[in-house]
């Protein structure tokens, strides 16, 4: 059926499952659709602000998020209208995060084009990711004609601890860049990456589609276990990624998280595997800012990773974590009837540590 037509027939997945990355490119194209009719015309006083508020969505990115939410609610039996908006309000706000992320960061590179902040400046980039959040606001309150009251309260409920759990698992990552402290255990970072990463790209998601279909208590916390290992297993795949993905697929810089000094497991594992005389050097290259670091350091620091096999432990950790959703999933799958939209969760355990980009 066509994209134009009425909210209320529309349809994901065809009689056969489709393919993963299809069900994915499909509820992108549907997301973006109720972005351009959340957001306000471009025409009116300070429109550019518009225009620019569809900058990353419009970069091709996976839409995973908004994806998750909608299989959820689908393979539990609710409606497209009854998700489709929260799904759009997801995706501002995983952009949203990226545009303040990259400025936070220093990024260079987002979908394989300059950051905003690189191409607009600083000012415009936050004002814009500010304007992404609020435009957020408004389409949640709606949500109580789509899906009532109560269940319109309880999913903006799940969005603001999103994004308090966001905001916290994102200053636990800055203070540690910015006191160079590399002492954190497995368990620290892991906590972290729950905060930072888990609740806003899994958790989140599944509890707004499980809670627009009208799900039981019960079956939340099922796709609560479920969506709690795979965001952390999600994480750990990114981390390598930075390290070995090619450029092409990855879409940002390579490599970026030692020129930024972030808190990997990969790097915790390099640095504590390491001599006293490698540490204490590795050390003093990520502390030093992005400006100040050189090639030799980045170098050193990936030699010291490739020693001590670091990436292989980070995916033997994300390979356990991959295969706790699993076990939880296959619970689940006996609730559900078979779909489209429940082979595309069982097809997330195997994507998150399996991706290249």
């Amino acid at each position: 059926m066509g994209m134009g037509a009425p909210v209320q027939s529309l349809e994901l997945g065809g009689s056969d499952g489709g393919a993963f990355e299809e069900y994915l490119d499909d509820c992108r194209q549907r997301v973006l659709d109720e972005i351009r009719a959340i957001l306000p015309d471009t025409r009116r006083p300070g429109g550019r602000l518009y225009e620019l508020m569809l900058d990353y969505p419009l970069r091709g990115g996976k839409a995973l998020r908004p994806a998750l939410a909608i299989a959820t609610c689908r393979a539990l039996g609710g409606h497209l209208e009854a998700v489709l908006r929260t799904a759009a309000v997801l995706e501002l706000y995983h952009n949203a995060f990226l545009i303040h992320d990259d400025v936070e960061d220093g990024s260079e590179l987002r979908r394989s084009e300059q950051t905003l902040h690189r191409l607009h400046g600083v000012p415009i980039a936050v004002n814009v990711g500010d304007g992404m959040l609020a435009a957020s606001m408004a389409p949640l309150l709606e949500n109580i004609e789509l899906v009532g009251l109560g269940r319109a309260l309880r999913i903006l409920q799940v969005v603001a601890r999103m994004a308090r759990e966001s905001a916290e698992g994102q200053m636990i990552e800055l203070d540690w860049v910015r006191s160079a402290d590399w002492t954190p255990i497995d368990r620290a970072y892991l906590r972290m990456i729950y905060k930072k990463t888990a609740w806003y790209t899994f958790l989140a998601p599944v509890c707004a589609g499980a809670i627009a279909a009208g799900a039981g208590a019960a079956t939340e916390r099922t796709l609560v276990r479920f969506a709690t290992p795979l965001g952390i297993a999600f994480q750990i795949q990114d981390d390598v990624l930075n390290l070995s993905a090619g450029p092409e697929r990855y879409g940002k810089e390579l490599l970026g998280d030692l020129w930024e000094g972030k808190h990997t497991l990969i790097l915790i594992e390099a640095v504590r595997s390491a001599s006293d005389a490698e540490r204490t050097r590795a050390r003093e290259a990520l502390a030093k800012p992005r400006a100040a670091k050189t090639a030799e350091d980045v170098a050193f620091l990936s030699g010291l990773i490739e020693r001590a096999r670091a990436v292989d432990y980070a995916l033997a950790v994300a390979r356990r974590h991959s295969e706790r959703a699993a076990r939880s999933f296959a619970r689940l799958a006996r609730e559900l009837a078979p779909s489209p939209h429940r082979d595309f969760l069982a097809g997330l355990v195997a994507y998150v540590v399996e991706r290249d980009r």
